[in-house]
């Protein structure tokens, strides 16, 4: 999967979020963009995400998007965003697996650093 997000999101002149939808087994369903942004930042609304999710009946959500400036070090906005995902899915029966940061060359994991 890291190998794949380098070779489609890591050199975007601009910010994109993806989300990967699974059923509970993990199968994937979908793969989705569910925003498009600037060269610093993008705006994701819980709709879009989770609007997407219930659609497909899926159980659980990869995001993941990616920096232009190539430093794959999640900003503030990112945790704080990424936790508040987090609290909405559990809400709705969802599980945010993860949300990768994309970097020019190195992918972040939230799940790693304890953000999820």
């Amino acid at each position: 999967m890291f190998s794949y997000l380098l070779m489609t999101m890591g050199q975007l002149p601009e910010e994109r979020m993806l989300a990967v939808f699974a059923d509970a087994d993990g199968f994937v369903i979908a793969e989705k963009i569910i925003a498009e942004g600037e060269a610093a930042h993008v705006l994701v609304t819980p709709r879009k995400v989770f609007t997407r999710a219930l659609n497909l009946d899926a159980r659980k959500i990869l995001l993941a998007h990616n920096h232009p400036s190539g430093c794959a070090e999640p900003s503030i906005v990112d945790i704080e965003q990424t936790r508040m995902l987090g609290r909405q899915a559990a809400g709705l029966g969802l599980v945010i697996e993860d949300h990768l940061v994309i970097g020019a060359s190195t992918v972040t994991s939230m799940r790693d650093r304890g953000v999820l």
